[in-house]
């Protein structure tokens, strides 16, 4: 690693460590803070290596006192740079040692990889340091090379190791594959031996999702599936999906990145990067995709974008460098300038309320300084058998800001319980202490849970008002949260009666 390199790579980890600091924990990280105590049965959402950066986090917090929602991001502050490590070695024997830096200051400086891999708690951390181990070991070992047993072995090893980060990573692996079929069928040698090595280390890496899903009725598999089942498809989606991706990895990033994937060099990432893409510019007509869907594409054409950039006499041009400085100015400032209004409100009076939610992000600390100044909900929070929520996201707001203070089980009751559906089974039957809390204007009432219609998802037997709480932000109210009392063991699912 030259010194370009390694200056940009610890530039891009004070940048993420300040904006790990400031921001509050994100309705995901909150969900995803349950996968750490429930490793097991975080396969429904995702594979388990999301897991594993949870609880390591929940272990640095607890052995180093460190702040909870900091100390769950280490792990991906960390593995991150780890990735732009990795990247620019493989875009170096690749491309050079130029295009070796420029391809680290492009993941340090684009604000929708830097938060989706290596800033918040989320499977696209471990998923984009698997796929830089797969870019490095392909630019030492091309796809299409004869390779050696423990080659092959490894190989294979690499591939279900990729899809233990995120479901994604079985659309690369099966791209991968249908690459490597092409070429083998074009030269007419199908390479049998190489083939069952690669797929013998697959199945021995992967073997843990295959086994779980077979146990649970391939319920991960029917759930994202299910997901996509649109009577109707909107041909807005796509395009509007496309420029708010390039709004989010930067305009002018974004567009390089385009470039990189129409007109760079690199065949095999381009080939890569293609299915990912189309995939999900198709689902974005369909449903609602999440921006971090496509992170592995936009990651898979860093090399190539740097490729471009590092061209010979590219840099003599004074608008490049124009842009290049103003790129590598503002992408921090205003991500540091974002991170600050989620934290303190400061951009509240120019952002209107009805289009800001980012003031329901939850600071642990916040949160419990004001629940404490609620003696019944305090008291009744700190007794309660179960604590939950007509959200999946929400209990882990609570569950942070309880940390150490309560022996409470955390679910959800919704039309949407994800995992907690399996986590529920884990619940002590005899529980009689409740606490059932919302915000205030999200949804539905949580008293309409307990009335007589039939498409209620849950079913409560009398539930007690215990109060409302008001959270503020940069001294306004940001949320209302209020809080029922209520019996565990009289709920039923609304499905069952």
């Amino acid at each position: 690693m030259n010194r370009a390199t390694a200056l940009i790579l610890l530039g891009g980890f004070v940048l993420r460590g300040l904006l790990a600091l400031i921001l509050p924990p994100g309705y995901d990280e909150s969900y995803y803070l349950f996968y750490g105590q429930y490793p097991a049965l975080s396969y429904f959402d995702h594979p388990p290596a999301v897991a594993l950066w949870s609880g390591l986090g929940q272990v640095l917090s607890s052995v180093f006192r460190l702040e909870p929602v900091f100390a769950l991001r280490l792990p991906g502050l960390f593995s991150y740079a780890a990735s732009l490590a990795l990247l620019a070695s493989a875009t170096g024997r690749w491309f050079g040692a130029r295009a070796a830096w420029i391809a680290a200051a492009l993941g340090s400086l684009s604000p929708l990889l830097l938060a989706c891999g290596g800033l918040l708690l989320l499977p696209d951390s471990p998923l984009l340091l698997m796929m830089s181990v797969l870019l490095w070991w392909l630019s030492r070992h091309p796809l299409h090379a004869p390779r050696r047993v423990w080659e092959s072995l490894l190989f294979g090893l690499i591939l279900g190791a990729l899809c233990l980060a995120k479901y994604q990573g079985l659309l690369l692996v099966l791209t991968l594959a249908l690459l490597r079929l092409f070429d083998s069928l074009r030269q007419r040698q199908l390479r049998w031996r190489d083939t069952a090595l690669v797929l013998l280390g697959f199945v021995a890496t992967s073997a843990p999702l295959w086994i779980w899903n077979a146990q649970n009725g391939w319920v991960s598999f029917a759930f994202h599936s299910g997901r996509s089942a649109a009577a109707v498809f909107h041909w807005q989606g796509p395009p509007l999906f496309l420029l708010s991706q390039l709004a989010l990895l930067f305009p002018s990033i974004g567009v390089l990145l385009l470039l990189a994937l129409l007109r760079g060099p690199g065949r095999l990432l381009q080939a890569l990067a293609w299915p990912q893409l189309l995939l999900f510019l198709f689902l974005s007509g369909r449903m609602q995709v999440l921006a971090s869907w496509l992170v592995p594409a936009w990651w898979l054409l860093l090399p190539p974008a740097a490729a471009l950039l590092a061209r010979p006499g590219l840099w003599s041009r004074l608008w490049l460098r124009l842009l290049v400085v103003v790129t590598a100015v503002l992408t921090p400032v205003l991500s540091l300038a974002a991170a600050a209004h989620v934290r303190w409100g400061v951009a509240s009076a120019l952002v209107p309320p009805a289009a800001d939610t980012s003031g329901q992000l939850l600071l642990p600390a916040a949160l419990r300084s004001e629940l404490s100044r609620h003696p019944a909900i305090w008291k009744a929070l700190l007794d309660a058998d179960v604590i939950a929520s007509n959200r999946y996201e929400l209990p882990g707001f609570l569950a942070l800001a309880l940390q150490g203070r309560t022996r409470a089980q955390f679910t959800t009751y919704s039309g949407d319980n994800r995992a907690f559906d399996h986590w529920r089974q884990q619940l002590n039957p005899q529980a009689s202490r409740g606490v059932l809390f919302a915000v205030v204007g999200d949804y539905a009432p949580i008293s309409s849970l307990a009335g007589p219609a039939a498409d209620r998802p849950w079913r409560f037997g009398p539930l007690r008002p215990l109060g409302q709480v008001v959270v503020r932000r940069g001294g306004r109210p940001a949320a209302t949260l209020e809080f029922y009392g209520f019996d565990p063991s009289l709920v039923r699912s609304g499905r069952s009666l």
